[in-house]
């Protein structure tokens, strides 16, 4: 399995405009499973999703969750990154010890 972080970032005094948003963006394959959305409210509130994708459809899940990411892009101050996870053990073999 492939995993992915998205990291966001909404001012705060935009949230209510995200949760208009939410419901039209677009939906992510089945083969894309999101195993967890956390929130940390702060200065902007930071939100963390995690995603799993089979191996074989890594770049295609890729595309979609950024996609879907991509709808908020019409509220001003927003911001995200997704970020490719390695396990320890994946990460190790590119240094030679997996």
């Amino acid at each position: 399995m492939t995993y992915f972080l998205a990291t966001s970032f909404i001012p705060p005094h935009k949230a209510t405009e995200v949760g208009k948003t939410f419901p039209n963006l677009p939906k992510l394959p089945d083969f894309v499973k999101t195993l967890f959305i956390f929130v940390v409210p702060s200065r902007d509130i930071k939100s963390y999703s995690l995603y799993e994708v089979p191996d074989d459809k890594a770049h295609e899940g890729y595309l979609a969750i950024t996609k879907r990411i991509t709808g908020y892009f019409g509220i001003e101050g927003f911001k995200f990154t997704v970020e490719p996870l390695m396990t320890i053990k994946e990460s190790l073999a590119l240094i030679g010890l997996g």
